[in-house]
């Protein structure tokens, strides 16, 4: 291992277990953070370097892999809220749409050919740039109303951006779908505000259910090819819980955006 890279733990007492993980168990250890790998992880790990070069922020830097065949990156620090429990004020989602948009015109320059990403190998399509792809709240760490970092970047691939905003919506305007229309509403259009570009709030309204379906669907493929990550998923009952949602949803889309249009 390379001179300057952080060394690898000497037993689990020095390794602290991160919440959430439902796909892939990380751990801290020291100002590192130390994650399982994959096929994927090369795709990753020269997304990640791009866009430090390109000078974005709050994104983990890329330290390389441990002795256990770990990646190792940089532990972002701030404070990640509950989802279900806590929710994001509307200066806190407008900070994380803000970094959303400009990762997104950052990583509109990364090299469009074939790579394998978690769920599929292929180039970029037209129109398409790299997503993260589950830019949710349980990811993103923040300090006080400013999005400090964003973490878990193992299921980036070829999306387009609608993708990326529809998926923190889903995980905060619409996490309750049967909640009041004018706060779903309101979460949205706050949501769209943010990201900016004059994204229309009905448009990402409907863009969730293209995406989250999509999404479960990629999730019962791989539990299926055998992802341990995605299986591990299944524990806590997905994509079972998705797909209810979302037909709880779709039920509801005339109602919210009857709400949208108040």
């Amino acid at each position: 291992m390379p001179a300057d890279l952080p060394s690898p733990p000497s037993g689990p007492e020095d390794e602290i277990p991160l919440p959430g993980g439902n796909v892939g168990g990380a751990v801290r250890v020291g100002d590192t953070v130390r994650r399982p790998t994959g096929p994927w992880t090369p795709a990753v790990h020269e997304l990640l370097r791009f866009l430090d070069d390109a000078g974005l922020g709050r994104i983990p830097r890329v330290l390389g892999i441990d002795d256990r065949d770990r990646e190792i990156l940089t532990f972002l620090p701030g404070r990640v809220l509950d989802i279900g429990r806590e929710t994001l004020s509307d200066a806190q989602v407008r900070s994380a749409m803000a970094w959303l948009r400009e990762y997104h015109a950052t990583v509109a320059g990364f090299p469009r050919d074939s790579r394998r990403w978690r769920f599929l190998e292929r180039a970029l399509a037209p129109g398409e740039i790299v997503c993260h792809h589950d830019t949710a709240m349980y990811n993103m760490a923040f300090d006080g109303e400013e999005l400090a970092g964003v973490f878990d970047w193992d299921v980036a691939g070829p999306g387009i951006p609608l993708d990326d905003v529809a998926i923190f919506a889903w995980n905060g305007a619409v996490l309750f779908p049967d909640a009041d229309a004018d706060e779903v509403a309101h979460g949205l259009r706050t949501t769209a505000d943010g990201y900016g570009g004059g994204l229309d709030p009905h448009a990402l309204l409907d863009h969730v259910l293209v995406r989250m379906t999509g999404a479960a669907d990629k999730i019962a493929a791989a539990q299926a090819a055998g992802d341990p990550g995605m299986l591990r998923l299944g524990t806590v009952g997905e994509p079972a819980a998705t797909r209810a949602r979302l037909t709880v949803l779709r039920g509801r889309l005339p109602v919210l955006h009857q709400a949208l249009d108040r």
